[in-house]
């Protein structure tokens, strides 16, 4: 990677981090700043590529409109330069599901051809780089219980009440 960007944008649950580039974004967080960069680091983005910049006019649209409770898809480029082939399925999977809805851990199992794998599934969700674009908070328990979410369940349920998919 020859360039790695970095902006962020004041949501009403956070600071949202994005890293991008000319492919696309391809993470983002609500972590600090510093662990951000330094999660970047660790995934051998040298710190000499980073820039802090202002975010793609494209993802700051969707993202106002996201907030502001229209119920949109995000369409800005994204690019998973991290993960197993099996990891980048399952978050294909995740983008697939529509705002305002979940799926069960088992349903992305079944589109991504392995059925019995829910439980690779929920690892290969927890690693998702790119959160909220690739929206695996909307990824629940069969009971219909939140499950888990890597940056806590109060995030996970103000964003499914956000979309009126609880």
């Amino acid at each position: 990677m020859r360039e790695a960007k970095v902006g962020f944008y004041n949501s009403p649950i956070g600071r949202f981090w994005f890293a991008f580039n000319r492919k696309g974004v391809f993470a983002s967080s609500l972590r600090n700043k510093d662990e951000f960069l330094s999660w970047l680091t660790s995934k051998g983005i040298s710190e000499d590529i980073i820039r802090i910049s202002e975010l793609p006019s494209q993802l700051k649209a969707e993202l106002d409109a996201y907030f502001s409770g229209q119920p949109i898809s995000f369409k800005v480029p994204i690019w998973f330069a991290w993960g197993t082939e099996f990891q980048r399925e399952v978050w294909e999977a995740v983008r697939q599901i529509p705002y305002g809805q979940t799926r069960s851990y088992a349903w992305v199992a079944r589109e991504v051809g392995r059925p019995r794998a829910f439980r690779a599934v929920g690892n290969a969700i927890r690693a998702n780089p790119i959160l909220l674009l690739v929206p695996c908070h909307r990824v629940i328990r069969s009971d219909g219980s939140l499950g888990g979410f890597s940056h806590g369940l109060r995030v996970k349920e103000w964003l499914l009440r956000h979309e009126g998919a609880i």
